[in-house]
């Protein structure tokens, strides 16, 4: 039996002996696929084309497939990085640095901000401390009959000089002419301090006992260490900023 013909335009089915489609009129081919060849007929079918989409009517955005999420536009990263919107080559950047308003401060706070900054002399409560200590061993001398000793009473009042002016001074000129009163004072207390320490070398054990306790010698030696102290002080803030 002769397989079925059929139209390769409409899709009906010819008659065998047939050189035209009865139904449109087309030529009929010499060969024709039909059902019994195996391959099944499917009749096509089209996806439909993505349709654009967007906020205005130039958009070119185009609609995803059906069945697909719709993407959603990335967020600008507020400090750079990805996301962030593209900066354009024609705008450049301001030239030169930005000017900020400074501060003013008062004419007076500046004078008052000099003065503290100025060079000052240390040691100065510590000499204070060590002329009184002095004059006060003294006074106890004199207390138990010793004679008024004018090189010792006068080496405490420079002393006690020594560290007012410490005190007052302020810039390095001043500074200076006090570092060097200091170290006098540091001399003579070195000095009577080595001709203390040789007379305690030449008594007897309880005189010299008596002598410290008894009479203020231990209170002398104090002063006298007070006052070499304080040059060192002074001189070390010579080289303090």
């Amino acid at each position: 039996m002769e397989p079925a013909k059929f139209c390769i335009e409409c899709g009906n089915p010819l008659p065998p002996e047939a050189k035209h489609c009865p139904n449109c009129g087309a030529e009929v081919a010499d060969l024709h696929l039909t059902p019994s060849d195996g391959v099944r007929q499917t009749p096509l079918t089209q996806e439909p084309l993505p349709q654009p989409v967007g906020s205005g009517p130039y958009s070119a955005t185009l609609a995803p497939p059906p069945g697909m999420p719709i993407p959603q536009p990335a967020q600008a990263a507020p400090y750079g990085g990805p996301g962030a919107p593209h900066r354009s080559p024609y705008v450049s950047a301001p030239a030169g640095p930005v000017a900020y308003p400074q501060a003013t401060t008062a004419p007076g706070f500046q004078r008052m901000r000099g003065v503290g900054s100025a060079k000052r002399l240390g040691g100065g409560l510590i000499a204070i401390l060590g002329g009184v200590v002095m004059l006060v061993a003294q006074g106890f001398f004199m207390s138990k009959g010793s004679q008024l000793n004018l090189l010792n009473v006068g080496l405490g009042f420079l002393c006690l000089a020594s560290g007012v002016i410490a005190l007052v001074v302020r810039g390095w000129g001043p500074v200076i002419v006090g570092a060097l009163l200091s170290g006098g004072v540091f001399a003579l207390c070195g000095l009577k301090l080595y001709q203390t320490i040789l007379w305690v070398q030449t008594q007897a054990p309880e005189v010299v006992t008596s002598w410290a306790l008894r009479s203020g010698g231990i209170i002398w030696i104090g002063g006298m260490m007070l006052g070499m102290v304080a040059f060192a002080k002074a001189f070390q803030s010579l080289f303090r900023h």
